[in-house]
């Protein structure tokens, strides 16, 4: 028998979901791309026949058509026909056309694999991959699709051509939107419906429920919109997953088709279980606690969760535990679930799965999609704890941004560091979870960092121990070299006394050598500290 491979992905995602700083259109947005693996492709499975409550349970021995995973805006499936996969290709390609113009969707359908040999479909639906890659390629990008010739009004909110103008009433003037747009504005309700489901709020068949969690998001998103002083992403992601599905597909240890694409499911929705358990658990976390936002709920909002990948929009103050406490339960629960631990143990040199994660919290008008690129380098830089420690381990990187200009990174650190004196002023990443006893590791670990925001914002009698002004000068000292800010140090523990500055010092100094840098989390500290300090949560 042989088979194809039909492989379908979004693009862009980020850029899609935030390419507006208007909150229910991301959450629109996010909506419209979990269509793929959802309503979408329910109606290409109809189309080719496939249909009823298990469709997508069905294999492709027997009724020609196999999904093999369904997740965070991407399909790969298994058909007999050619015909059959271009047919389901067609019919999510073009819903996206028509329901979400804007969203980059696209597919490819592989040559013929001879079913049987779990290597031989490895390699197929490698090379249908590499397909949909050069097929992305040829194609025209989404805002091409757009063009404002004849003269059109712009989108006030995207910036592309306007479709109609839409009367928003109360005290809202009127405004042009383009089709993009109005297409998240429209998806923003059922979207609200889908997250309330999600975050635990209420049950998939609880209609009354769903009714009243719908007006508790509507106020968090109000709130996000329009309200709150900071506003955070935290984007998060498993570590090395690209590296797991390959070594998959060489170290699955079956060599049978059927066996592979069953541990392949199994492993594609343990990751997805684990992440959205994850979410809840630290949601969860946040509901038993305490916010000072006026909002029913903790003004938090997952816009993407699936497969390994989180981006979450929150109120500032919530940033950090939430982020740590994803992390922390990701990583448990990755290693404890069966199929993923199944497949992990075929995979040479991997000893579990850890994940990684970067939180950027900005002001409410700063420029979303210029957070998220943020969000997504800090995460890059929270991953070096994969070539430190391995894989396993968990790691957090943040930044709280004060300017309003462009946020790079690189720009970012190198404003951190002394070059004369090979000094960096920060100690990011920070490991979360477990860690080793390398050198890498000392002073670095989260507890760390809370031990020093617990120095900093200690009280005594309603009154800090170490005043703002001293604060100040600690923070001065920092940028004029490691000698001038330890000498600032021993001058504070000098008129407070040794045990009311100890939790700032690391082995007696604000500093610590890591083999490349001499750092402190001095800098991080006072960064962190108003999210931090009586709002800790964990």
């Amino acid at each position: 028998m042989k088979v194809h491979a039909v492989v379908l992905s979004t693009a862009g995602n980020q850029n899609y979901i935030f390419g507006s700083n208007k909150r229910r259109e991301n959450v629109g947005a996010s909506q419209l791309i979990t269509r793929v693996e959802g309503e979408w492709l329910d109606r290409a499975l109809a189309a080719v026949g496939v249909s009823g409550p298990d469709a997508r349970r069905r294999r492709v021995e027997e009724h020609g058509v196999e999904v093999v995973t369904a997740n965070a805006g991407g399909v790969t499936m298994l058909v007999r026909d050619q015909e059959t996969g271009r047919r389901v290709v067609g019919v999510i390609t073009e819903a996206a056309l028509r329901e979400a113009p804007g969203l980059d969707v696209c597919g490819a359908v592989g040559e013929a694999i001879e079913w049987g040999d779990a290597q031989e479909l490895a390699h197929g639906i490698a090379d249908a991959r590499e397909l949909l890659a050069v097929a992305r390629a040829k194609r025209r990008g989404p805002r091409l699709r757009f063009p404002g010739v004849p003269i059109a009004a712009r989108c006030g909110s995207s910036g592309l051509p306007a479709r109609r103008v839409v009367e928003f009433g109360g005290d809202r003037r009127p405004e042009a939107r383009s089709a993009p747009s109005l297409a998240k504005l429209d998806a923003f309700g059922p979207a609200l419906l889908r997250l309330a489901v999600e975050m635990g709020l209420c049950d998939e068949d609880d209609e009354e429920g769903k009714g009243a969690a719908r007006q508790k998001l509507l106020e968090v998103v109000d709130h996000l919109n329009d309200k709150a002083e900071w506003v955070a992403v935290v984007h998060a992601d498993g570590n090395g997953m690209g590296r797991i599905f390959q070594g998959f597909a060489s170290g699955s240890g079956t060599k049978r088709a059927d066996e592979y694409t069953r541990r392949l499911r199994g492993l594609s929705e343990g990751v997805d279980e684990s992440a959205r358990q994850a979410f809840r658990s630290a949601f969860g976390m946040l509901r038993d606690s305490a916010w000072s936002a006026r909002t029913p709920e903790p003004p938090v909002l997952p816009l993407i969760l699936g497969g390994d990948d989180l981006t979450v929009v929150c109120d500032g103050e919530l940033a950090l535990p939430f982020a740590r406490r994803y992390l922390e339960e990701f990583t448990r629960l990755a290693n404890t679930d069966e199929a993923v631990c199944r497949a992990l143990e075929h995979i040479e040199d991997l000893n579990g799965l850890g994940a990684c994660a970067g939180v950027a919290i900005v002001k409410r008008a700063y420029p979303f999609h210029s957070a998220v690129q943020l969000a997504e380098e800090l995460t890059i830089e929270a991953k070096a704890v994969k070539e430190e420690l391995g894989q396993d381990r968990s790691a957090l990187s943040f930044h709280v941004l004060f300017e309003s200009a462009f946020a790079d990174l690189e720009r970012l650190r190198k404003q951190q560091t002394l070059d004369d004196e090979g000094t960096c002023l920060t100690g990011q990443p920070y490991i979360v979870g477990e860690a080793e006893d390398a050198e890498w590791a000392r002073h670095r670990h989260w507890d760390d960092l809370e031990r020093r925001v617990a120095a900093l914002t200690d009280t005594r009698d309603g009154t800090r121990v170490i005043s703002a002004g001293q604060v100040h000068e600690l923070r001065s000292a920092l940028f004029r070299g490691h000698r001038a800010a330890d000498a600032r140090l021993r001058m504070v523990s000098t008129w407070l006394g040794e045990d009311a500055v100890e939790g700032l010092a690391d082995d007696g100094s604000l500093f610590w050598h890591d083999g490349r840098y001499r750092r402190t989390g001095l800098l991080d500290a006072l960064n962190a500290a108003p999210f931090l300090s009586s709002k800790e949560r964990v």
